[in-house]
């Protein structure tokens, strides 16, 4: 009987292609066959301004009284960020009450005390984020840069695409990242935590102005924490405390010091973007990228993700031709495992997804 897996790549070396696309049309500032770094800006677009709406009556405690007599602008003009937009005077001219512009824009409507601000249009830039050729350019659009290099997927982040130099607080996959081991080497680093955090390891991370952390799990009481931090973050596993895949991490232990890319994926239903992380691999050759099977077979790398077995990794053993009773009493296909730490487990082939 043929089984099919879900499949989450872990590989040492491999020949990649990423896009490096803008939301909107605008200027490409690479050509084909030139290199980058991941600093390099791929193009630059502008962003549209945002509206926001201004509570004058609020700021100024007007009550009923008509904003208009207390503007200093007028709609239809522009203004700078911290500029006076609204001035009502109290105890004389001394201690008058003040609406400032939180953003350099205009003014482009105003109704009974509430004023409408439209913010300046903003130039954006998009970076390689990965050292490497253009090897497409789509003009106006974006371009496709070409590595070779290591890659390791995830099932979840949050966060916008960084780069950085690697760095382990952790010495074990099963480790919790903590307060007392964040230093100062992770000073501008995307940092490699463990099978959870604590929100004090969070904010020490975020002391150091870290460019991305990389987690085995995540408690689900940190979500609302994680979406404040400045950096992006990945989890290899999923929520709860999951020790990283020892392939992953050994991938990710032996290019400790080298630069690499942490993109977040995204949930696109119509193009989903897995999370992961880049290394690129300073080496003449590597093997193109391709889907391999996932067909499950004698000698695949595997992971549990799900039931008791969660977080085991192994190479499956055998493949049994008839359904393995388990002690709640149905019958599944199933996968016998060798595990890392040396036991033989059988698991139903629907908790199995392959690594590779």
């Amino acid at each position: 009987m043929k089984h099919y897996c879900t499949l989450t790549r872990v590989v040492p070396l491999t020949l990649l292609r990423r896009e490096r696309m803008l939301p909107t049309r605008g200027k490409i500032l690479v050509g084909m066959d030139d290199r980058v770094d991941a600093v390099d800006i791929i193009g630059r677009y502008e962003r549209p301004g945002r509206l926001i709406r201004l509570d004058a009556g609020a700021a100024l405690r007007l009550g009923h009284r008509d904003v208009a007599d207390f503007l200093k602008k007028r709609v239809g003009e522009s203004v700078q960020r911290g500029e006076v937009i609204a001035l009502k005077p109290r105890l004389g001219k001394l201690f008058p009450r003040v609406l400032q512009a939180p953003v350099s824009g205009r003014l482009v409507a105003m109704s009974d005390s509430q004023i409408l601000l439209e913010s300046d249009v903003e130039e954006t830039e998009v970076r390689a984020h990965l050292s490497g050729r253009i090897v497409s350019v789509m003009p106006e659009r974006g371009a496709v840069v070409e590595t070779a290099a290591a890659l390791v997927q995830g099932v979840w982040g949050f966060g916008e695409m960084s780069h950085g130099v690697l760095r382990a607080v952790v010495d074990s996959p099963e480790d919790v990242l903590s307060e007392d081991k964040v230093d100062v080497s992770c000073l501008g680093a995307i940092v490699i935590g463990g099978a959870d955090a604590t929100a004090e390891g969070l904010v020490q991370v975020s002391k150091m102005q870290a460019r991305g952390l990389i987690l085995g799990g995540l408690s689900a009481t940190l979500l609302d924490h994680v979406a404040t931090l400045p950096f992006p973050v990945v989890v290899m596993e999923g929520f709860g405390r999951c020790p990283m895949n020892p392939f992953a991490f050994e991938i990710l232990k032996s290019h400790i010091g080298h630069e690499a890319a942490v993109d977040p994926g995204y949930a696109d239903p119509w193009r989903p973007r897995r999370p992961e992380v880049i290394i690129p691999v300073p080496v003449a050759s590597a093997p193109v990228d391709s889907a391999p099977d996932v067909l499950l077979t004698e000698g695949c790398k595997v992971r549990v993700v799900r039931g008791e077995r969660r977080g085991v990794a192994g190479v499956v053993m055998s493949l049994p031709e008839h359904p393995t009773r388990y002690d709640v009493g149905v019958l599944l296909p199933s996968v016998e495992i060798q595990a890392d730490s040396g036991d033989r487990v059988m698991v139903p082939v629907s908790n199995v997804e392959i690594v590779g």
